[in-house]
C-alpha cells in the first residue's frame, strides 16, 4: 500500500520538523543522506528507488516536500531498516555515527563545477531572492498563527473540557479493547503542510489507510485537539500502534490519526486545514462550548478567522514566488548536471539495499 506524508512545514517560529524520524538512534537502521543543490536529481533519485522498492511489494513511505508537493525530501522503508532524505537545508542531516548508522551521498560530485562558477552571479541572486520569499512566508504564517492563538484563547475559555473527554471515553469504548499492559507504537508524520498549493492534506493517504474516518468540524481546533488526543491516549493503552499528526502551529496538540490495525481515522477540520477524505464522516464539536459565551465573543472571533486567514493567504502567495524562483534556480544546475553518473550512484545504492545484511531474518 503506498503511504505518502510531510515530515516538515513552514511553522510558527520557523520551520516544523520531524525529520528526526529519518535517523532514529536504532540498531540496524541505516540512513542514506543525499547532499546537493537544487536541480541535482535528489528527488528522482528518491523517487525511481520507491517504485523499484514497492514493484517487489514491500511498502515504501514517500515523503513530500512541502515546499513542492510534487517533489519527494525522503523514502522510508520500514521493512528493510532503511531511510533516504534530502539531507539539505531546512532539514540538514548528518550521520549521528558515520558509516555506523548512516552515510552521505554527494551528488555535488555529478556537476559541472566550471559551468556553475560561470553562472555563479545568477546562483546567488536567485537564492538570495528564494531566502527571502521564505522569510516573507514566516513572517505572515507566524503572525497568521498569533491571531489564530487568539481564538484558541477563547474557545479554551468556553469549552466544557470533561464534556469532550467523556464523548472521547465513548468512541473508545466502542472502538478500543481494555488495556491490556501492552502499550501501542507511535509514529509521528504530518498529513498536511503549508505549500505553494495552499494547505494540503494528503487525503489520498487517508484513504488508503481507513475505512472508517471521521472528521470533526472545530473552527480553532480546541475540542478537537482533546477528543484526538484522548482517543490517542486510548489506543496506545490497548495495544494499537497509531500514526499520530502533530498541528504545525503547536506540536503538543495532536491534529489528526489514524490506528491502521482498525482501519480507523480521525481528522480535524479547522480555520486552516480542509480533510476531504472519501466517505468520511463529518462530525461539528459547537456543542461542546458553551453557546452564550461564544456568543459574546463572535465580534473577536471573526476576526481571528478572517485576518489569519488573509495572512495565510499572504504566505501562500510568498511561497509560489519562491517556487518560481527555486524552479529557474533548478533549470541551471540541471544544465550543470551529469545525469548518467547520478543514475550510476542510484543503482549502486539500490544494489546495496538489495544485498544489504538490513533484511530482518525469517
Amino acid at each position: 500500500m503506498k503511504q505518502a506524508y510531510f515530515l516538515g512545514s513552514s511553522g510558527r517560529n520557523g520551520f516544523f520538523s520531524l525529520f528526526d524520524s529519518l535517523t532514529p538512534k536504532i540498531e540496524g537502521q541505516y540512513t542514506f543522506m543525499i547532499k546537493g543543490g537544487p536541480g541535482t536529481g535528489k528527488s528522482s533519485f528518491m523517487r525511481l528507488i520507491a517504485e523499484e522498492i514497492e514493484s517487489k511489494d514491500i511498502d515504501c513511505e514517500r515523503i513530500f516536500c512541502s515546499s513542492d508537493p510534487d517533489s519527494l525530501d525522503g523514502i522510508i522503508i520500514p521493512s528493510l531498516r532503511v531511510c533516504i532524505a534530502d539531507a539539505t537545508s531546512p532539514h540538514t542531516m548528518d550521520p549521528d555515527y558515520p558509516g555506523a548508522s548512516g552515510e552521505i551521498i554527494h551528488l555535488g560530485e555529478c556537476w559541472d563545477k566550471e559551468k556553475l562558477r560561470g553562472k555563479s552571479g545568477e546562483i546567488i541572486r536567485l537564492t538570495d531572492e528564494n531566502k527571502a520569499c521564505h522569510r516573507r512566508s514566516r513572517r505572515f504564517i507566524d503572525s497568521a498563527f498569533s491571531i489564530y492563538a487568539d481564538g484558541e484563547k477563547i474557545c479554551r475559555e468556553y469549552l466544557d473540557k470533561r464534556r469532550a473527554e467523556r464523548y472521547a471515553s465513548r468512541l473508545a469504548t466502542r472502538y478500543f479493547k481494555r488495556p491490556s499492559g501492552k502499550i501501542g507504537f507511535e509514529n509521528r508524520r504530518l498529513l498536511d503542510a503549508i505549500t505553494p498549493k495552499g494547505n494540503y492534506f494528503l487525503n489520498d493517504t487517508v484513504d488508503g489507510l481507513c475505512n472508517r474516518k471521521t472528521v470533526f468540524e472545530d473552527d480553532f481546533g480546541v475540542a478537537a485537539a482533546v477528543i484526538i488526543g484522548e482517543i490517542r491516549t486510548y489506543a496506545l493503552a490497548s495495544g494499537f500502534n497509531v500514526i499520530s499528526s502533530p498541528f504545525i502551529g503547536n506540536d503538543k496538540k495532536i491534529r489528526h490519526i489514524i490506528i491502521p490495525q482498525l482501519g480507523l481515522g480521525f481528522f480535524t477540520k479547522d480555520r486552516f486545514c480542509s480533510p476531504s477524505p472519501i466517505d468520511a464522516k463529518y462530525v461539528s464539536l459547537r456543542r461542546f462550548y458553551d453557546s452564550d459565551g461564544m456568543r459574546g465573543s463572535r465580534a473577536k472571533l471573526n476576526f481571528s478567522k478572517k485576518a489569519s486567514k488573509e495572512l495565510m493567504d499572504e504566505a501562500f502567495s510568498a511561497l509560489k514566488s519562491a517556487k518560481t524562483v527555486h524552479d529557474e534556480l533548478e533549470s541551471i544546475y540541471i544544465d550543470a548536471m551529469d545525469f548518467g553518473k547520478v543514475e550510476e550512484i542510484r543503482k549502486s545504492v539500490l544494489k546495496r539495499i538489495w544485498e544489504s545484511d538490513w533484511w530482518p531474518e525469517e
